[in-house]
């Protein structure tokens, strides 16, 4: 079993009840989107449908699917993995294999002014 490191910043953190960190164990071939449309939403029950329309579009609290069938990633939040910027809009991206000892960082839009 590999496991991975997960860490949440600011309105996610306290959507998922103020949870900073948290290790989730998982086999071989786990990717990205594995983990953001099924693991993160398994663990948290309670909010797993606002955890999953505020990550990818949605219409009438369906998620939306691109020409390849994968769920479309709202542009707006960032994944970092080992502090590598992942853009969510490239199905590479969504597709990419998480391995033993990754830290996955999930931060939401930034504002200010």
């Amino acid at each position: 079993m590999s496991k991975i490191k997960v860490r949440y910043f600011a309105s996610l953190r306290e959507l998922l009840g103020n949870i900073r960190e948290e290790e989730y164990e998982f086999k071989k071939g786990v990717m990205l989107i594995d983990l953001l449309l099924s693991y993160i939403p398994s663990r948290h029950r309670n909010v797993s449908r606002s955890w999953k329309q505020r990550m990818f579009e949605s219409v009438n609290g369906e998620i939306r699917l691109d020409k390849y069938g994968l769920p479309i990633p709202r542009e707006y939040y960032k994944i970092l993995i080992n502090r590598r910027y992942f853009n969510l809009t490239s199905k590479d991206s969504l597709k990419h294999e998480l391995k033993n000892g990754d830290v996955v960082d999930v931060l939401p839009p930034v504002g200010g002014g």
